[in-house]
C-alpha cells in the first residue's frame, strides 16, 4: 500500500491541510495513494490554526472509517480517501508506543529559549557566541508559542524532531512507492526552520533512521508559501506593555534570505511549488496560542491542489538532481475567483466534487429536516437516525466546519467566490454557472432535489441498520442524487 506522508509545518501548514481535507471530503482523490498520513509540526500546542485542523482531520478520519469499515475501497466519492495517523501504520517502530494523534509531540516545551539552551551552564566563550547569534528578545522568548517569525530559533529547537520516536516510527514504516510532501511558509519561524531540517534528516543516509536505501529512493515534494498576508502593527500602548508581536514588515526580507539559503543548501527534493500574493487588509497580530486562528484564504486552497498534482507525476519524471519547479498563476488579476479562473484540467478535477459537496451539505442541513413525509426519508428511517445516530452527527458537525471554511474564503481581498457561501437558491450557488429557469422548468428546487434522492434510494429500505450502515445509506443517496442533478441541470464537467 503506497502512503503519502504530509508534513504540515507551522500555522500555514495547518491551514493548507485544512483546505486539503475539504477537497478530500468532496471526493477529490490523491492519485497513486492508498493512504494519507498527515503529521502537523508546531511547538505551540494551543495554536488555533493547528487545533482546528487537528479536530477536522479526526472528524474526517472517523467519517471515512464509518463509511468504509467493512474493507470496501471506493475509488471515488465523498470522504473516500483513506487517512490515518502514524500510530495506525502497523509497524513496530522499534517497540515504541505513539500517541494516536496527527500532531508531533514536542513534550510540552514551555521554557524560554535561554533555558532550553541551558545558557547559564555554558562556558563564557560559548555564551558570547550565543549572544552574537541571537538577540536578547529571542533568548527570552517562550517556546510554547512557537518561534514567532524567528527561523534561527526554530532551527535549533526543531533538531529534536529528527531524533524523535515519531520519526523513527515513520522511517520504520516506509516502503518503496511511498512519498513525502512538505507544506510550510517561508516567511515565518516554524515552517521556514522546520522544513529544510526535515528534508535533510529524512534523506541523510548516515542518520540512525531505518531503511536508508528506501529513504534515498523516496520521492519528495514541497509547497513553499511565500508572503500572502500581513499583520497589523502593534499600537504604542501594546509595545510599551511588553507584549510579543510579529513584525510582518520583515516578511519579504526573510523570504529573500530563505530563498537564497534554499538555492545553495536545500537538496533532496524532486518538486518544489511556490505560491504567494500581494497581501490585503492586515490581519490581527496574534503571535500564537488559541488566538492565532486565521481565516481560510484562497491561496491555501490553491496550495492544497499541489498535493494531487505532485502525486500524479510518474516516478521516472522525478529526479532530485533536476527538481521540477512550479508556480501558479490565475487567468486574470481579479479579486473574485471562480472556477473559470482555474486551468481546464484543474477545473475538471475539483469543480464537480466541490459543487456536489456543497449541494450535499446545504440540502442535508437545511432541507432534510423538513422532509419527514418524503419517500427517501421514510425509507431510511431518518426521523430516528438524525436524532440518534452518532455517525450522522459527525457528518453534521463536519458540514458546520465546511460552512465556516467556505465563508472565510469569501472575506479576504482575494476572494474565492466560485461557490456562494450564503446563497440559498440552488440555481445561483455556483457563481459562473447559472441554471436555466423558465416557464417549463424551475431549475434545481428543493422538490426536484427531493425527487432525485427518492430515485437514488429506489426500493432500498433500511431495516434495523447499524449507525455505519445508515451513514453509508445517506452518503450514497446524496452522492447519486447530486451527480444526477449536476448532469441534468448544470452539465458541469
Amino acid at each position: 500500500m503506497s502512503k503519502l506522508f504530509i508534513f504540515a509545518v507551522g500555522g500555514t501548514g495547518a491551514r493548507v491541510l485544512r483546505s486539503l481535507t475539504m477537497l478530500l471530503a468532496s471526493g477529490v482523490r490523491i492519485p497513486n495513494c492508498d493512504q494519507v498520513v498527515p503529521v502537523l509540526i508546531d511547538p505551540d500546542t494551543q495554536n488555533g490554526d493547528v487545533t482546528r485542523t487537528v479536530a477536522l482531520l479526526k472528524r474526517y478520519a472517523r467519517i471515512h472509517e464509518a463509511l468504509y469499515s467493512d474493507g470496501q475501497k471506493e475509488k471515488t466519492g465523498f470522504f473516500s480517501q483513506p487517512m490515518n495517523t502514524l500510530a495506525h501504520l502497523n509497524t513496530s517502530g522499534g517497540g515504541e508506543e505513539l500517541r494516536d494523534s496527527f500532531v508531533y509531540d514536542f513534550g510540552g516545551i514551555s521554557q524560554p529559549f535561554r533555558d532550553y539552551l541551558k545558557y547559564n551552564d555554558l562556558s563564557v566563550e560559548t555564551q558570547g557566541l550565543v549572544d552574537l547569534l541571537f538577540t536578547q528578545d529571542s533568548l527570552a522568548a517562550n517556546l510554547d508559542v512557537g518561534f514567532r517569525g524567528s527561523p534561527n530559533v526554530g532551527s535549533v529547537v526543531l533538531n529534536a524532531v529528527v531524533q524523535s520516536k515519531e520519526m523513527r516510527y515513520l522511517a520504520q514504516s516506509l516502503q518503496d512507492g511511498d512519498r513525502t510532501f512538505f507544506i510550510s511558509s517561508i516567511f515565518g519561524g516554524t515552517g521556514a526552520a522546520g522544513f529544510p531540517l526535515l528534508v535533510k534528516n529524512l534523506r541523510d543516509a548516515n542518520s540512525p533512521l531505518a531503511h536508508p536505501e528506501i529513504r534515498r529512493r523516496l520521492k519528495a515534494g514541497a509547497l513553499v508559501m511565500l508572503p500572502y498576508f500581513k499583520l497589523q502593527d502593534p499600537s504604542a500602548d501594546e509595545k510599551s506593555a511588553g507584549q510579543d508581536f510579529i513584525d510582518s514588515n520583515t516578511f519579504i526580507t526573510k523570504t529573500k534570505t530563505a530563498l537564497s539559503y534554499y538555492a545553495d543548501n536545500l537538496k533532496g527534493l524532486e518538486a518544489m511549488y511556490y505560491l504567494g500574493d500581494q497581501p490585503g487588509q492586515p490581519l490581527a497580530n496574534h503571535p500564537g496560542r488559541a488566538e492565532q486562528r486565521n481565516q481560510a484564504h484562497l491561496l491555501e486552497l490553491l496550495g492544497a491542489l499541489a498535493v494531487p498534482h505532485f502525486m500524479e507525476v510518474p516516478d521516472n519524471q522525478l529526479d532530485s538532481n533536476q527538481p521540477l519547479y512550479h508556480e501558479y498563476g490565475l487567468k486574470a488579476d481579479t479579486t473574485d475567483i471562480d472556477f473559470g479562473q482555474l486551468p481546464t484540467e484543474m477545473r475538471q478535477e475539483v469543480a464537480r466534487p466541490l459543487i456536489q459537496l456543497h449541494y450535499f451539505a446545504r440540502y442535508f442541513l437545511k432541507h432534510t429536516p423538513e422532509d419527514a413525509k418524503a419517500p427517501y426519508y421514510e425509507a431510511g428511517d431518518l426521523s430516528a437516525q438524525l436524532r440518534n445516530n452518532r455517525a450522522l452527527r459527525e457528518l453534521t458537525d463536519f458540514f458546520g466546519e465546511y460552512n465556516e471554511w467556505l465563508r472565510e474564503l469569501g472575506v479576504n481581498q482575494r476572494r474565492y467566490t466560485a461557490i456562494r457561501a450564503d446563497e440559498m437558491d440552488f440555481n445561483k450557488m455556483v457563481a459562473d454557472k447559472t441554471v436555466e429557469t423558465g416557464i417549463f422548468s424551475k431549475g434545481i428546487t428543493p422538490g426536484f432535489f427531493r425527487d432525485e434522492l427518492t430515485k437514488a434510494v429506489g426500493k432500498a429500505t433500511l431495516n434495523n441498520p447499524t449507525e455505519n450502515e445508515a451513514l453509508r445509506w445517506v452518503v450514497k443517496a446524496f452522492e447519486e442524487a447530486t451527480g444526477e442533478i449536476l448532469d441534468k441541470k448544470l452539465q458541469y464537467s
